[in-house]
C-alpha cells in the first residue's frame, strides 16, 4: 500500500551497513524537503502511540531490506514501510532527489487533504505520553521552627533564611 498523505511521524532509516555519505550526500535533498526523523534502528518506532500514523522510509541494499520490513511489522503492524533499495549511492541519490523535486516523499503523488483548524477538539501531541514524574515526589523540604509565612507582618520583619536540606537526598 502506498502512502498518499503525510503521516503523523515520518522516519528515515539508514541501514547500519551503509556509510554516512548515504545520508549526507544521497539523502540530503530528500531530508531538506521533508525533514523526517533520521534513525539507525527501529526501536524508536515502538514508542509511538498506536493512534498515530507512521511511515518508515528505509534506505538499504537488497541484503538488509527484508529484515527491516519484518522488524517494522513486528514493532508497529500499522506502520507503512517505504523501502528505497539500491546497491549504488548514485542510484539512491537520483531517486531521492527526484522525490524531493516532485514533492513526493513516498514515491507517489500526495492526495491533497483538508487541514482541520486547530481548536478545542484537536488532540495535542506530547513527546512523552502520561505523567513524567511518579506521584509522591517531595519538591520542598519543610523548615522546622519557622513562623508561618502567611502570618508575618512584612513591615520591619527581617527575611527568614533559607536552610539546605538536612542530610543526603537518598537518606542516611
Amino acid at each position: 500500500m502506498s502512502q498518499t498523505s503525510l503521516p503523523d511521524y515520518h522516519f528515515l532509516l539508514i541501514a547500519s551497513n551503509l556509510g554516512a555519505e548515504w545520508l549526507f550526500d544521497a539523502a540530503r535533498a530528500y531530508w531538506q524537503q521533508f525533514r523526517p526523523t533520521v534513525i539507525s534502528d527501529l526501536s524508536l518506532v515502538s514508542i509511538v502511540p498506536e493512534d498515530y500514523t507512521i511511515v518508515v522510509t528505509a534506505i538499504a541494499r537488497r541484503d538488509r531490506v527484508a529484515e527491516f520490513g519484518v522488524e517494522l511489522a513486528q514493532l508497529a503492524p500499522d506502520a507503512v514501510f517505504d523501502p528505497v533499495v539500491f546497491d549504488f549511492l548514485e542510484d539512491a541519490k537520483q531517486t531521492l532527489d527526484e522525490r524531493a523535486r516532485l514533492n513526493q516523499p513516498f514515491g507517489v503523488p500526495l492526495i491533497p487533504t483538508i487541514t482541520p483548524t486547530p481548536g478545542p477538539t484537536s488532540r495535542p501531541v506530547y513527546p512523552t505520553p502520561g505523567p513524567v514524574a511518579p506521584n509522591g515526589i517531595i519538591t520542598q523540604t519543610p523548615t522546622p521552627d519557622l513562623p508561618d509565612q502567611d502570618d508575618i507582618d512584612t513591615e520591619g520583619t527581617p527575611q527568614t533564611p533559607i536552610f539546605p536540606t538536612p542530610g543526603s537526598i537518598t537518606g542516611g
